[in-house]
């Protein structure tokens, strides 16, 4: 593990960013102006950006919107959404108007399959105080949402211990800095990145982790620190130890939306350089 300067880990030829949302591009949970800006950069510059994030598909319309990025990954993989033209040169809704701006949604699991583990939530929650359905669980498609750190004040072994009580139901849960997502199949962030770059930009598993670089904060991003060799974490090792089998492998000097921003400038001097 290591804090080596940023333009050591990035990719020869790097063709996308897939990064974390909350935590990675939030400081104390606000999206600041220079993060902001620093998307904007990154998408001049021509890389392609793809937010892979536990929160809703409802969230990732929102993203395709009114962010400059290519695509979105969300609910911890459940659901992935493009632009139909993602593959190409990015449309904003502001150049092509919202009634000729298309978003294509692939689901890589089952609405109907989620009744069993709500209903099981239902039962478990009450033992749980004081965590709740998030507040965009009603948003959500494939997977579900409990809150213990954004509008809750759970604790981290709270969350563990129901974790770990789905996981005995057969059910994959995972926890952001926010929420614990919880869902019924055998998707993940990483399996459901490869498959959208895929099919949005045509390069297979080994091509997508030759060229593509993420960054993440928690332990629901440890399938994506374990599957693309290009990567740092904005939050310290301790952020992680004893929640995940693979540790993320380069850290960042500063923390959350800081880390980001340091690795956007990083990725811009580079790509300068001839």
């Amino acid at each position: 593990m290591t804090t080596e300067n940023n333009e050591a880990a990035l990719p020869r030829n790097l063709f996308g960013l897939l990064t974390d949302v909350d935590g990675t591009l939030t400081q104390g949970g606000q999206l600041l102006a220079s993060t902001y800006q620093a998307l904007w950069s990154l998408h001049q510059s021509g890389l392609k950006i793809i937010p892979v994030t536990g929160r809703s598909a409802a969230w990732g319309h929102m993203l395709l919107h009114h962010w400059p990025v290519d695509a979105v990954v969300a609910e911890s993989g459940g659901v992935a959404l493009w632009r139909e033209q993602a593959g190409g040169q990015i449309v904003l809704a502001h150049e092509a108007g919202l009634q000729r701006f298309g978003i294509v949604t692939r689901c890589f699991g089952d609405h109907e399959g989620r009744k069993p583990l709500i209903a099981q939530l239902e039962a478990l929650l009450p033992r749980y105080a004081p965590l709740s359905w998030a507040s965009d669980q009603g948003q959500r498609i494939v997977d579900v949402a409990i809150d213990w750190n954004e509008q809750q004040r759970g604790n981290r072994a709270i969350v563990a211990r129901l974790s770990d009580a789905l996981r005995a139901l057969g059910f994959q849960a995972r926890t952001s800095n926010v929420h614990l997502n919880a869902w019924a199949g055998s998707f993940d962030k990483a399996s459901s990145s490869f498959a959208l770059i895929e099919q949005v930009f045509g390069q297979r598993r080994d091509e997508a982790q030759a060229g593509w670089f993420f960054v993440g904060d928690a332990p629901n991003d440890e399938s994506m620190f374990a599957s693309f060799p290009h990567h740092l974490a904005v939050e310290g090792p301790e952020h992680f130890e004893g929640q995940v089998q693979h540790m993320p492998q380069r850290f960042s000097a500063s923390k959350a939306a800081a880390g980001f921003e340091a690795l956007a400038q990083s990725i811009l001097r580079a790509m300068r350089s001839p």
